[in-house]
């Protein structure tokens, strides 16, 4: 169960540090707010991440950020994740893990800033399934676009891990607006080795520069992309 009260002084306490802005902060408060786009999805998800791209993920306090309540930590090249027991997970990258990254110009903000956001759906259940499918649904009814990437037999392979599939959901206000992408993950983790390879996050398909990405590195798991009445 997440306890989103408890995210406040958590994402305080990374605001501080300069790995949040005040409007990345309110993003992620924003998950928790009344008449959130996502709500179903949010209240059957068993964690919440936010994912930081910084320079270095070897240059991080991380005495410092394991005191502040780190209930779980996992560690590999260009990677750290900090989880606390409200729920949250904090992500630090460091080199591509979005589609865009392999295109010179198309990443325009300064690091650090946060990448997406992450609502995990860890059950696959007669429950939530019905919440995930009809995520297309909701998400173009609000004006977001949406990327459904991998599936039961093609699962997608994070940095530390694997998972069924995955749905990605950009906010109306577009690649450079103040909102960011939403992944919301669908079934169980598995380990991966360190130096499996993984597969990029999607760029919005409303990027200037979407059809810029190399065939030749883009991600492995299938895509599905919705950006209206049909499917591509």
């Amino acid at each position: 169960m997440l306890d989103g009260s408890a995210f406040p002084a958590t994402l305080h306490f990374y605001a501080d540090r300069g790995y949040l802005s005040a409007d990345e902060a309110e993003l992620v408060a924003g998950l928790f707010a009344p008449g959130f786009v996502f709500a179903a999805a949010l209240a059957v998800a068993e964690s919440v991440h936010v994912q930081v791209k910084v320079p270095d993920t070897t240059a991080l306090p991380h005495d410092e950020l394991m005191a502040s309540g780190v209930t779980d930590f996992r560690e590999m090249k260009n990677f750290r994740k900090y989880k606390y027991a409200s729920g949250l997970a904090m992500i630090f990258t460091s080199g591509p893990i979005a589609e865009e990254d392999l295109i010179p110009g198309a990443v325009t903000r300064g690091l650090p800033f946060v990448d997406h956001l992450g609502i995990d759906l860890r059950e696959d259940s007669a429950d939530t399934r019905p919440i995930y499918a009809a995520l297309p649904d909701t998400a173009l009814a609000a004006g977001w676009r949406h990327v459904r990437q991998g599936g039961p037999q093609t699962p997608v392979r994070g940095c530390q891990c694997e998972v069924p599939e995955k749905s990605w959901v950009f906010p109306p206000d577009g690649p450079d607006g103040r909102g960011r992408p939403i992944e919301l993950a669908f079934g169980e983790l598995d380990l991966v080795a360190e130096d499996a390879g993984c597969d990029y996050r999607p760029i919005d398909p409303a990027h200037p520069l979407a059809r810029l990405v190399p065939r030749t590195n883009q991600t492995r798991a299938p895509q599905t992309v919705t950006i209206g009445s049909r499917s591509a």
